[in-house]
């Protein structure tokens, strides 16, 4: 009798610690989406046996970022939530329905980390949800381009706004059916720069490749730019028709400029012997005519004596 009554004893006890001690999930969710996309981290707990008051009820999801920093995405306390992520929210509605699910709205390469949601019933439940952040890379290559004879050409592939870092560019020469890899004969070459972080996260990088105009046999050729990237599922290949072009011709054909070289010579002479007429005229000395006077002059009476000077110009005289 009383070993039945010590296993009721321990039974309560039991009982007790299973209501008290709460749950927890021992595995961790991944979860990948893409950037600009809406996404809800699950967070289910045991299901209510009785209808609690809101002040009893406590939603707290934080998040340990990709440098080991935690803060407080969302609460939800005394009734009331407190949203510190911008776009983040509970659905008060789920919550009666054990669901403390976090939604994310227009995700961001800064939301990338580790979520444990932690439940209050006055249960304690926690559970984690590991979320990764992708975004697609832009890639940006013209469809065409020239060479001129003789010269080199170098075309841009410009890859922008990728996360993560990582990722992978080749080139390649489309021969016909033939596929060869760029940058291992002395007539092309391949240049990677180092990828450049963004203010908003994501990365971005250039490659470029530098033909000859004598590797382009037949004159034309097609150069493929081969991007690889977590979030391409197989590589991304876009290419460029590269034609050699001639040299430019001279603006003026040979008779053309020796018509202008005539032409500009006759100007010339007509300006020199113009100048030199203008000088000469300048230069000598002015002529003057005999002095004109009255037929008859008086004593002690003013008279006018004239005479006339030609090829004076601007300079000044003195007549005495």
């Amino acid at each position: 009798m009383q070993h039945l009554q010590n296993m009721k004893v321990m039974i309560k006890v039991m009982l007790i610690v299973c209501h008290c001690g709460g749950s927890s999930s021992d595995t961790t969710r991944q979860l990948s989406v893409l950037v600009g996309a809406d996404v809800t981290l699950g967070c289910l707990f045991d299901k209510l046996s009785r209808l609690v008051e809101w002040s009893a009820l406590t939603v707290e999801w934080n998040v340990v970022d990709t440098h080991a920093e935690k803060s407080v995405v969302y609460t939800f306390e005394d009734g009331r939530a407190h949203v510190n992520r911008e776009g983040s929210e509970v659905d008060r509605m789920q919550l009666l329905q054990s669901d403390a699910s976090l939604q994310l709205h227009n995700v961001t390469v800064g939301d990338e980390g580790l979520y444990s949601c932690r439940i209050i019933t006055p249960v304690v439940y926690t559970e984690t949800t590991s979320l990764e952040v992708l975004a697609r890379p832009s890639v940006l290559l013209p469809e065409k381009a020239a060479v001129t004879e003789g010269e080199e050409k170098t075309i841009q592939c410009d890859i922008t706004g990728f996360y993560p870092e990582k990722l992978a560019v080749t080139w390649l020469i489309l021969n016909g059916s033939r596929t060869v890899l760029a940058g291992l004969s002395p007539l092309s070459r391949v240049c990677t720069e180092m990828a450049i972080h963004n203010a908003d996260g994501t990365f971005s990088i250039r490659s470029g490749i530098t033909m000859h105009s004598s590797a382009v046999k037949g004159g034309e050729m097609s150069l493929m730019c081969q991007v690889e990237h977590k979030t391409y599922s197989r590589p991304y290949n876009t290419s460029v028709t590269l034609t050699v072009q001639a040299p430019p011709q001279p603006v003026y054909s040979d008779v053309t400029l020796i018509a202008l070289t005539s032409v500009t010579s006759l100007l010339l002479v007509s300006a020199a012997i113009g100048g030199a007429l203008l000088l000469y005229a300048y230069l000598s000395p002015p002529s003057v005519s005999e002095i004109s006077k009255p037929s008859i002059v008086y004593a002690q009476v003013q008279t006018d004596l004239r005479c006339t000077i030609r090829g004076a110009g601007q300079r000044e005289l003195r007549v005495r």
